[in-house]
């Protein structure tokens, strides 16, 4: 059922959806766009409570993948659920840092089992 994403691999664990990001270098227009689809898509049709997207694949990020990020946790937040980030880079949560977005607008986890525990 989760077969079709490109960009995604897609699992239960217990009942949180786990939404791992694929390419280890998301830079290129194209590939952002598809993956931010993707994602809309995902939390659209699955409206879960509980998600998570893991980082752990993800060597380079622009900063463009943040809009993507941002729909996706309105769209849970309807929803009444919560939107989690894992697995990021030092680099990567660095930036987000910069941005004043770890701890503020995403609550961020080192590990995904950090951050399925954090629920």
């Amino acid at each position: 059922m989760w077969s079709e994403y490109q960009h995604l691999i897609v699992r239960l664990a217990g009942d949180v959806l786990v939404i791992e990001l694929i390419d280890p270098k998301l830079f290129d227009t194209t590939t952002v766009t598809q993956l931010q689809d993707e994602l809309l898509l995902l939390v659209g049709t699955e409206q879960p409570n509980k998600a998570i997207v893991d980082f752990g694949r993800v060597v380079h990020c622009s900063t463009a993948v943040i809009n993507g990020l941002l729909r996706a946790k309105k769209r849970v937040l309807a929803n009444d659920g919560q939107l989690k980030l894992c697995g990021m880079t030092a680099g990567i949560r660095d930036a987000y840092k910069m941005l004043n977005l770890d701890g503020t607008v995403f609550q961020i986890h080192d590990t995904l089992d950090d951050a399925i525990l954090a629920f």
